[in-house]
């Protein structure tokens, strides 16, 4: 029989070849042992957490306090997606009490409210009306969020007069139906602060008009608390009151 001339050469491939059966085997046992981390998914803000505080026709609960010659509270508490209900009292007595339901174009908002004006006539006010974000309407605005307030204000004002034929101290009622259009813009200057502006035009029955105008900065503590100055004006057939304030807000 013939023998192979170097049959020791065989050995050490055999030993090769058991080496990398082995080693396939363990590596692929160790792939098997060890546990695959799966990716965590990312929630996805919805499209009212993306809008800024400031935005009129953002959904969210919040409470605040402010002072503008007077200390008062506002709040509003939203229900679902769609819904919120708004309020505010002040020191003095003054308030106002509504209901904002958001639509896909705008969002509409039923108030009523009582206020004093400078020149002592008290004024009620009824509205429904709301805003309109152009954004919405297929308009690119760039860094500027531009929004078109308007509506409908039934309003009803009292005023103690003086005159020869009445009686001092005798208060006069003066009611007006109006509608009101307007612009309100927000432009954020930094990652944190925002300026923020605009102003209204009321045309009534009676002779009844208005104008009203406001514009202040605002600045974003946190994600959720957020600080602001503001001055306001407004001049109608009642009177008019010019203010300047500051507020404090946190959002739920």
């Amino acid at each position: 029989m013939h023998m192979p001339s170097n049959p020791e050469r065989r050995f050490p491939s055999r030993q090769v070849g058991f080496a990398a059966l082995f080693g396939g085997i363990a590596s692929a046992a160790m792939a098997f042992s060890t546990p695959c981390r799966a990716e965590e998914p990312t929630a996805t803000p919805s499209p009212e957490q993306e809008k800024v505080a400031e935005d009129p026709t953002k959904i969210a609960t919040k409470v605040g306090v402010s002072y503008a010659d007077e200390l008062s509270a506002s709040g509003s508490v939203a229900i679902g997606p769609k819904l919120k209900f708004n309020g505010r009292v002040a020191k003095s007595g003054q308030w106002s009490l509504g209901a904002s339901y958001l639509l896909p174009v705008a969002i509409v908002t039923f108030s009523a409210a009582s206020s004093e004006l400078e020149s002592g006539v008290h004024q009620t006010r009824y509205s429904l009306g709301g805003f309109v974000p152009l954004r919405n309407l297929g308009l690119k605005t760039g860094k500027w969020q531009i929004f078109v307030p308007f509506g409908y204000t039934y309003t009803k004002g009292k005023q103690a007069v003086t005159d020869l034929d009445v009686q001092d101290g005798i208060p006069i009622e003066v009611s007006s139906n109006s509608g009101y259009v307007g612009l309100f813009v927000l432009r954020p200057l930094t990652e944190r602060l925002t300026a923020m502006g605009g102003g209204n035009y009321t045309k009534g029955t009676h002779g009844f008009s208005g104008v009203a105008a406001a514009a202040g900065l605002s600045y974003h503590l946190t994600g959720k608390d957020t600080v602001a100055v503001r001055a306001s004006y407004v001049d109608n057939t009642f009177g008019g009151r010019q203010r300047i304030g500051v507020s404090y807000q946190h959002e739920f």
